[in-house]
C-alpha cells in the first residue's frame, strides 16, 4: 500500500503544480490526499532560517531551491506582497475534490507555523486553526477531517487544539505506523498517521541520489507489510520533478503496490498503539522534526 500525502505550501505550488499532479494522478487513476496551504505564502521569510538553522544554506544550495521554487516565491513575504494560497484559487480546490482525492487543511500561514511554532501562544495557534478552516468550510462547504502540520511541526497546545476539531485524523509526524500521540506525559485521541518515507529533496539533499537513481532510491524505502505514507510537494513533483514523480507511480504500480488516500488507512486504525512525540534531526533535512520513531 501506499499513500500519497501532498502537501501545498506555496502560491507556485497551488497554481501550476496541483494542476500538473492531477494530470499525472489521472493518467493512473490514483486518488490520494492533498493538504492545503490557505492563507498567505510568506516563503521568502525562509531566510531567516539562514542564521537560524545550522545546514539551512548548504541545503538550499544542494536542492536547488531557487530552481525548484523559483524566483518569486523566495521573494514572496519580503521584497514581493505574500499572495493568498488556496483561498485565493476556489477553482483549484474545487478541480481536487471533482476528481474524488482526499482533501485536508496544511495550515493558514505555512512560514510563520514552521518557523515560529514554539513562540506563538495558544490563542494564535487556534486562530491559525480557525482561518484555515473558515476557509476550508467557504470553498468546500463541509468541514475539514484531517489535518498536517507544516514542516512535521507540533506541541502540545496544537494538539489540544486538534482534539476539539473532532477529526478524523492528522498528519504532524515521521515515525512508522499510525499511533495515538503522547506528548510530556500527556495523551491525545487525535490518531496520527506519520509519514514514513522520505521526500525526494531529502534524498537530493544527502548527496547520494541523482536524477539518474532517485526513482529507484525512492523504490529500495517501500515496505510490503505496512501502509507506505509519501509525503509530496506540489512545488517539487508538480514542477521539476514532475517526470521523476511519474516515473515512480508507472514502476510502483508494474510492482503490484496499490494506492489510496490517508482516510482510508486511517479507518484500518482505530485501534492503535499510543507513541511518545518527541523533536529529531531527519537526514537530508535542516531542523527538528516531531517524532514517534
Amino acid at each position: 500500500m501506499i499513500s500519497l500525502k501532498i502537501d501545498v505550501d506555496t502560491y507556485q505550488g497551488m497554481e501550476k503544480g496541483v494542476p500538473v499532479l492531477l494530470e499525472i494522478l489521472k493518467k493512473y487513476d490514483i486518488k490520494a490526499t492533498f493538504f492545503l496551504s490557505f492563507g498567505p505564502d510568506n516563503s521568502g521569510k525562509a531566510v531567516w532560517n539562514i542564521f537560524r538553522k545550522k545546514g539551512f544554506l548548504s541545503k538550499m544550495l544542494r536542492t536547488g531551491a531557487p530552481r525548484m521554487y523559483g524566483v518569486k516565491t523566495i521573494l514572496y513575504g519580503t521584497l514581493l506582497p505574500a499572495p493568498i494560497i488556496a483561498a485565493s484559487m476556489p477553482h483549484i480546490v474545487d478541480s481536487v475534490g471533482k476528481d474524488c482525492h482526499e482533501i485536508g487543511v496544511h495550515a493558514w500561514d505555512h512560514r510563520l507555523w514552521q518557523d515560529n511554532l514554539g513562540r506563538l501562544s495558544g490563542e494564535r495557534i487556534r486562530e491559525e486553526f480557525e482561518k484555515s478552516f473558515d476557509a476550508f468550510r467557504s470553498i468546500l462547504g463541509r468541514e475539514p477531517e484531517a489535518t498536517a502540520a507544516p514542516a512535521w511541526f507540533c506541541n502540545l497546545t496544537s494538539l489540544k487544539i486538534q482534539d476539539s476539531l473532532n477529526l478524523k485524523y492528522s498528519s504532524d509526524t515521521r515515525g512508522r505506523l499510525p499511533f495515538y500521540p503522547r506528548m510530556n506525559g500527556e495523551e491525545f485521541k487525535t490518531l496520527q498517521i506519520p509519514t514514513n518515507q522520505p521526500c525526494i529533496e531529502e534524498l537530493i539533499g544527502l548527496d547520494l541520489v541523482d536524477i539518474g537513481n532517485l526513482v529507484e532510491y525512492q523504490v529500495s524505502y517501500l515496505r510490503d507489510n505496512a501502509p507506505n505514507i509519501i509525503t509530496v510537494h506540489a512545488e517539487v513533483e508538480g514542477n521539476s520533478y514532475r517526470d521523476e514523480f511519474d516515473q515512480f507511480l508507472k514502476t510502483t504500480i508494474s510492482r503490484g503496490y496499490e494506492y489510496m488516500p490517508m482516510n482510508v488507512i486511517a479507518k484500518s486504525y482505530h485501534v492503535a498503539p499510543i507513541r511518545d512525540i518527541h523533536y529529531e534531526l531527519i537526514p537530508g533535512r535542516s531542523g527538528l522534526v516531531a517524532s514517534s520513531i
